[in-house]
């Protein structure tokens, strides 16, 4: 069976191997000494207030605000766009193919009914009547 023994902090085994308890007092203290590291983007950015001063967040709240609204405006414009080109096809485009395709059907049904009248030629005159 097994025997669980407890052991001084100071014990020295057979083999020479000492254990040292103030290397884990150490570590302890090191990690509570940390800050938090589960803060948030905003804490972050909060935490910048104190270290920039006022007119550089002022220069880059502007230049921020002014590439937000650059683009608010280009997506405006693609949008915009993007309406102009959809509606040309469907007033312009789509007519157009509509007809393109009655012509195609016409010039088929055209060499159909030339093939049906090639077909049936009456005979000419001074040919036997039952010689088709």
């Amino acid at each position: 069976m097994v025997e669980i023994k407890e052991l001084d902090a100071d014990y020295v085994s057979e083999d020479g191997f000492v254990t040292d308890n103030d290397n884990d007092s150490d570590l302890e203290s090191d990690m509570d000494s940390e800050p938090d590291l589960d803060e948030t983007m905003m804490e972050r950015l909060a935490a910048l207030v104190d270290i920039v001063p006022a007119s550089t967040r002022a220069r880059i709240s502007s230049n921020a605000m002014a590439a937000v609204g650059m683009g608010a405006a280009a997506f405006g414009l693609a949008g915009k766009v993007a309406w102009f080109l959809s509606t040309a096809a469907l007033l312009i485009v789509f007519p157009l193919a509509l007809e393109s395709d009655k012509e195609q059907v016409m010039v088929q049904y055209e060499k159909e009914q030339q093939m049906l009248q090639q077909q049936t030629v009456p005979p000419g005159p001074g040919s036997p009547i039952g010689s088709q």
